[in-house]
């Protein structure tokens, strides 16, 4: 019997989880399934989380939640040979967007069950810190910052965010050594992309495949503002001046000045350094058709 494990976060997205759990229920119903459905708190939820995996020892968990959900699930499950799947109910599904989860909660739950899985890779970050998205340091983490602080969520409180930090935009110098290469760059924002699109729904880079064993490195050196709207409807020119893709297996960014760093959505303060490097394939995910 195919055991699965549902991670709840009942506040993502300031969405109410009952209709998901009803719906969730009624799925299994008919299915020889046996689930368990499991609520994080935001106190210890990663030590927790490991022990309701030990005592039910489930062939998949499902991350019911937005991306920092998915990534609270993907750490614990590092190695550990579970399929990892998502029901997309947060205010940022980057992740499920981007390995083609269907928003509506009966695809998505009929994905879980019959679709294909990959060896995932993950990013750590100075040696101690996972990451399976989207990571930065510069004007997004700035952004996050304000979005953390901010009264206002949704939209507005995107919009706002987007606002002081424009108002505020100044470039720095980043010292990137890539394996025996090493570059200096100068911009707004240094990026560490396993996978192509933010929570926002911009593509960050066309090339990015979560099970390739390496990463992109996203340079953003001038403000585009063509550019950055082809990024949200997927016209990415490859070729444009205004940002530069590396890839690597591992990188060491030096900074010559602290800027604000963050990982998958979550902020991680300011530094001056950064160091990421691939974990190639410890992460069984499930994706769509279309990956």
């Amino acid at each position: 019997m195919n055991k699965i494990l549902f991670v709840i976060n009942p506040i993502s997205g300031d969405k109410d989880k009952t209709e998901y759990i009803k719906q969730i229920d009624e799925w299994a119903e008919g299915l020889e399934l046996s689930i368990e459905k499991w609520e994080t708190t935001g106190e210890a939820d990663e030590e927790k989380l490991n022990q309701c995996i030990e005592a039910f020892v489930p062939d998949t968990v499902v991350a019911v939640g937005g991306d920092g959900t998915v990534m609270l699930c993907a750490k614990v499950l590092i190695d550990k040979g579970i399929s990892l799947g998502i029901l997309p109910a947060g205010s940022a599904n980057g992740m499920a967007t981007d390995i083609g989860f269907p928003e509506a909660l009966p695809d998505a739950l009929d994905l879980i069950l019959n679709g294909r899985t990959i060896a995932a890779d993950m990013l750590l970050f100075n040696g101690k810190d996972y990451g399976l998205h989207i990571s930065d340091v510069g004007l997004n983490a700035g952004l996050v910052k304000e979005f953390e602080e901010g009264e206002r969520r949704g939209f507005l409180g995107y919009a706002k965010g987007v606002t002081s930090q424009l108002l505020n935009l100044e470039k720095f110098e980043a010292t990137l050594k890539i394996g025996d290469k090493t570059v200096v760059e100068e911009g707004h924002m240094v990026a560490f992309a396993n996978a192509r699109r933010y929570g926002t729904g911009a593509v960050l880079n066309t090339i990015g495949k979560l099970d390739d064993g390496i990463f992109e490195v996203y340079v953003l050196r001038s403000l585009s503002i063509p550019g950055l709207a082809g990024q949200f409807f997927e016209h990415i020119d490859d070729a444009a001046s205004y940002c530069e893709v590396y890839q690597a297996s591992k990188v060491k960014v030096t900074l010559n000045e602290p800027r604000f760093f963050q990982i998958d959505g979550e902020l991680m303060g300011e530094t001056k350094e950064v160091s990421v490097e691939v974990i190639p394939g410890c992460l069984k995910l499930i994706v769509g058709d279309d990956y």
